[in-house]
């Protein structure tokens, strides 16, 4: 028998709604180890502003009574220092043997709202060498959009001692990761691309962006700075030209 066109409308409208999907969301992601002290957070702001980044991860940043460069960076930004900002402390401010009031670490810093927060210690010396850590954040990207960014920076040196040291700090990254995605982790990892500690990272399946899209030294000749990635898909990227640190800037552009 043949059903009335009224009879199947009614039928249509009853039916569930389709589950709603998360939108896609355009990052861009700046990371770059700014060298502490002697940063210009002003001029450092307007290199970001111009990158267009949304998502910016630092490495080497102070935080001191009456020079807090988290706060600074949050103020030229116009992004406010609670919602879009996280600092995850590494070690006291100076020389690790004379240490000096404040504390230095990784910051991250976003026009996205901040809604989870995380600092994992990589490393607990007494003394010397400088304490590592690694900061995240979880991202409210709006209409149910979400992305987990963390940062790093590991110990350098070419010594046996120093190697063992960032190699056992990478080894505690990768641990505290798993195979957990959508994520995004930059860094100074202080290794190159053929390293045994970068290899390591993209036989854990990570995706080495810099090395696809900004394949360029990050500090002098050598490429040391990173952007890994699973889960997101990178358009573009590349590295900045700029003298405000002894490492060099890199953007990278992608959706979640």
């Amino acid at each position: 028998m043949r059903r009335s066109p009224v009879i199947v409308l009614s039928a249509l409208l009853l039916l569930p709604p389709a589950p709603a999907q998360a939108r896609a969301a355009n990052v861009v992601v700046l990371d770059w180890n700014v060298r502490g002290e002697t940063a210009d957070m002003k001029a450092i702001a307007k290199v970001i502003r111009d990158s267009g980044a949304n998502v910016v991860t630092l490495q080497e940043v102070h935080r001191r009574p009456g020079a807090d460069q988290v706060r600074q960076l949050a103020d030229e930004l116009g992004w406010d220092l609670t919602d879009n900002a996280h600092f995850g402390a590494g070690d006291d401010v100076g020389p690790c043997d004379d240490p000096q009031p404040g504390k230095a670490g990784n910051a991250i810093l976003s026009s996205y709202k901040i809604v989870e927060r995380v600092t994992i210690p990589l490393t607990k010396f007494a003394t010397c060498p400088v304490n590592r850590s690694l900061a995240g954040v979880k991202l409210d990207l709006g209409e149910g959009a979400q992305l987990r960014v963390f940062t790093t920076h590991l110990s350098p040196g070419l010594s046996q001692t120093s190697v063992g040291r960032r190699e056992a700090q990478a080894a505690k990254v990768l641990d505290y990761f798993g195979n957990r995605s959508p994520l995004v982790l930059t860094g100074d990892f202080n290794a190159q691309p053929a390293d045994p500690l970068s290899k390591r990272f993209r036989n854990a399946g990570w995706l080495d962006a810099g090395g696809k899209h900004a394949n360029k030294p990050t500090h002098g000749s050598a490429r040391i700075d990173y952007v890994y990635t699973r889960g997101m898909t990178t358009t573009s990227g590349s590295v900045l030209a700029t003298t405000l640190s002894d490492h060099r800037p890199i953007v990278m552009r992608m959706v979640r």
